[in-house]
C-alpha cells in the first residue's frame, strides 16, 4: 500500500495507465480490485496502479476503511503478499464537486489517471429517492466532471443496471430507456414537490425507487458526456462469484441472496410471482470482468467522441442461462433442508404463485402466524427483546415481497451485442455455487453471531 503523502506525478512520460476505481468497499467494488490484481500479476493487464477514491466514515477516515475492512475481506486471500503495494487510497467524497479531493491533488490526479470505474452507488430498495438521487445521480454527475478534467483520460466506465427499463413484452435493447419527459423535468418535478416519487413512477413505469434513480443517472450522463468516451455497464441481479477469486465468493445480503437466506433460515414461506419467470442471475466476477474490459481492452482509433454516442453493454445472463423462479425456489429449499445444512429451522410450507387466494392462505398460516406465536411467546415471559425481534423478523419477510414481486413476475428478455457467459455454462451448478457461497460467507456466520449473543443474554 502506498502512503497518500507520496502519491506524486513524476515529470517523465508515463509508460503505464492508472486506474481510479470507486465503490471498493462494496460487493462488486472488492471483486474489481482482486481482478485487477490478479490479471495484472498474469500479464493481462497493463497499469501502474490504482487509486481507489473512499470516503471517511464516522468512526474511520478512508486509509483505516482500507486496512481495516477492504483489505482484510477473504476476496483477496488468494491474493500473493503486498498485493496493494500499488494500490493507493484517496479521501474524497462523491458526493462533492471534484468528488472532494484536495485541490493541491487535482492537478497530479487529472494528469496520471487514464482509467475510471465507477462503482459506487447506494443500492438498497429502503432508501428514500432522494438519497438514491444524491448518492447515483449526483455521484456520476460527479465522477463525470471529475473525468472531464483528466487529460489523459481513455475511458469512464459507469455501473448502472439492467432494470433501468421497465418490462415489457419485447427485447431490451443496449440503448436508453424511454422516458415519457426529459429526465431533468421528471428531476425538476421531484425537487419542487410537484410530484411524489410514487407518481413518477406510475408515469416511468419503474417499480422502485433504486431503478428509477439509475435510470435518470443514464440520462443524465449520457446528456452531459461532451467528448468524455464512455461506457454504461447494465449488470442483472448480481450474485455469488462464479471462478475468481474463488467459487462462492460474497458478502452481501443484497439483490438474490435476501430471499434465498429467508428461505434459507426458514422464515420467509411465499413468493409472489410467476414460477416460470426468468431471473435473471449474473455471478459478480462476470460483472467485475466485463466492467474492467471494457475500461482497460477497448481499442478505438480516429474516434469523435463528441459526436459519438455512448456504449452501453447489459452484463446479463439472457433468458438462455436464467433459470426459472420455481428452479431457484425449489433449488433453494432442496438444499438446505439437508441435514447438514440446516441452519435455524428447516424449510417447509412454501408457496410460489399468483393466485392470492393461496398466497395469503400460506401467507397467513405458514408465515405471520408462527412468527406472531414467537413475539408471543416473548410476550408472556415479558422478553422485550424477543418479542421486538420477532415483529423486525415479520416486517423484513413481508419487504421481501415487496421488494421482490416485480422481479419474480416477469422476465426480461436482454439483447446483447456481446455475450457475458459461455454456451457451455452450467447454470445449475453455479446455483448450487451460490448456495454453498451464501451457506459459508453469510449464513452461517450470521447464525454463530446470533447464537452466541442469544447465549450471552441467557448467561445474564
Amino acid at each position: 500500500m502506498q502512503l497518500l503523502e507520496t502519491f506524486v506525478v513524476t515529470d517523465s512520460i508515463m509508460l503505464a495507465n492508472t486506474v481510479l476505481l470507486t465503490g471498493v468497499t462494496g460487493f462488486v467494488g472488492k471483486v474489481v480490485l482482486e481482478e485487477l490484481i490478479r490479471r495484472r500479476n498474469a500479464g493481462d493487464l497493463q497499469f501502474d496502479r490504482i487509486l481507489v477514491l473512499i470516503r471517511s466514515s464516522r468512526n474511520q477516515n478512508s486509509t483505516e476503511r482500507f486496512f481495516q475492512g477492504v483489505a482484510k475481506s477473504k476476496c483477496f486471500s488468494t491474493l500473493p503478499t503486498g498485493w496493494d503495494k500499488d494500490v493507493v487510497v484517496l479521501p474524497g467524497d462523491l458526493m462533492e464537486p471534484d468528488c472532494g479531493l484536495d485541490n493541491h491533488l487535482l492537478d497530479q490526479l487529472t494528469t496520471e489517471v487514464t482509467h475510471i470505474i465507477h462503482c459506487a452507488g447506494c443500492v438498497s430498495f429502503d432508501t428514500s429517492l432522494n438519497v438514491l438521487l444524491a448518492e447515483n445521480v449526483t455521484a456520476s454527475l460527479n465522477i463525470l466532471q471529475f473525468s472531464q478534467q483528466c487529460s489523459n483520460l481513455q475511458r469512464l466506465v459507469v455501473t448502472s443496471t439492467a432494470y433501468v427499463t421497465p418490462n415489457t413484452t419485447g427485447p431490451v435493447w443496449e440503448q436508453l430507456a424511454g422516458l415519457p419527459k426529459s429526465a431533468q423535468q421528471i428531476l425538476e418535478d421531484l425537487l419542487e414537490g410537484r410530484k411524489d416519487p410514487d407518481q413518477i413512477r406510475s408515469e416511468t413505469g419503474h417499480p422502485n425507487n433504486y431503478t428509477l434513480a439509475k435510470c435518470l443517472a443514464e440520462h443524465f450522463v449520457v446528456q452531459k458526456k461532451a467528448s468524455t468516451p464512455l461506457t454504461i455497464v447494465r449488470p442483472s441481479i448480481i450474485s455469488a462469484s462464479w471462478r475468481y477469486p474463488f467459487p462462492g465468493w460474497i458478502d452481501s445480503f443484497a439483490a438474490l441472496a435476501g430471499p434465498i437466506s429467508a428461505f434459507a433460515l426458514g422464515g420467509l414461506k411465499v413468493l409472489h410471482g410467476d414460477p416460470s419467470a426468468i431471473l435473471d442471475v449474473i455471478p459478480v466476477d462476470t460483472v467485475a470482468e466485463c466492467l474492467i474490459n471494457e475500461a482497460l481492452k477497448t481499442k478505438e482509433q480516429n474516434v469523435d467522441h463528441e459526436t459519438a454516442p455512448a456504449k452501453i453493454v447489459q452484463c446479463v445472463s439472457t433468458t438462455q442461462l436464467g433459470q426459472s423462479t420455481r428452479d431457484i425456489v425449489v433449488g433453494t429449499i432442496t438444499y438446505f433442508e439437508q441435514p447438514e445444512n440446516i441452519l435455524l429451522y428447516k424449510p417447509r410450507g412454501w408457496y410460489i404463485g399468483t393466485d392470492d387466494r393461496w398466497f395469503y392462505i400460506y401467507e397467513f398460516f405458514c408465515q405471520y402466524l408462527p412468527v406472531k406465536m414467537t413475539e408471543l411467546k416473548a410476550l408472556m415471559v415479558l422478553d422485550w427483546e424477543g418479542a421486538a425481534k420477532a415483529r423486525k423478523t415479520l416486517t423484513r419477510l413481508c419487504q421481501v415481497d415487496t421488494h421482490f414481486r416485480y422481479f419474480v413476475e416477469h422476465t426480461y428478455d436482454y439483447r446483447c451485442a456481446t455475450r457475458m457467459l459461455p454456451d457451455d455454462f452450467d447454470k445449475k451448478a453455479y446455483m448450487q455455487i451460490v448456495l454453498n457461497g451464501l451457506k459459508e460467507n453469510l449464513l452461517v456466520p450470521l447464525v454463530e453471531k446470533m447464537k452466541a449473543k442469544q447465549n450471552t443474554v441467557e448467561a445474564e
